[in-house]
């Protein structure tokens, strides 16, 4: 997930969501969108634990 910001990650996996809940995903191209939506919501998840990582030890270092 080199090169993407949490952001455009988001995106991009709401953008497959929304493909998958309408049904417009041909069953040649399923298994490719659930594999990338796959490794979008880990990035994702990542991202957003190692953030919450940094706040706290920032939170911690100011006696908040």
């Amino acid at each position: 997930m080199e090169g993407y910001t949490y952001e455009q990650a988001a995106k991009e996996l709401e953008e497959i969501l929304a493909e998958l809940k309408s049904d417009s995903i041909s069953i040649d191209k399923l298994g490719e969108k659930v594999e990338k939506a796959a490794k979008l919501a880990t990035f994702c998840s990542e991202k957003l634990r190692t953030t919450e990582s940094k706040i706290q030890g920032i939170v911690d270092k100011l006696g908040l």
